[in-house]
């Protein structure tokens, strides 16, 4: 778990998100709020929305959701053919 997160750490975190429409770090739980704020300031800038909230168990998680976000055509098919596969074991 990490105690604290930069700017770096931010802007990494939001590529995430803008690829896979969703990120988790793990951190301390006093650190949450600042992150949660980082990331929608930063969603904002490019006009975004973005859900956060933080989870207090152990290990400390904070997540970020684009509010918008889908599975593409293709990626929904993926992951049904994946869901048939592991029905089938």
């Amino acid at each position: 778990m990490y105690q604290g997160f930069d700017t770096a750490d931010v802007v990494e975190d939001y590529r995430q998100l803008l690829r896979r429409g969703s990120v988790m770090r793990r951190l301390a739980l006093a650190q949450h709020t600042a992150w949660r704020h980082a990331i929608r300031a930063t969603a904002r800038a490019d006009e975004h929305r973005v859900r956060t909230w933080s989870r207090a168990g152990q290990p400390a998680e904070v997540w970020a959701v684009l509010r918008d976000w889908t599975l593409s055509r293709e990626e929904q098919e993926r992951l049904q053919r994946r869901l048939g596969w592991l029905r089938e074991e």
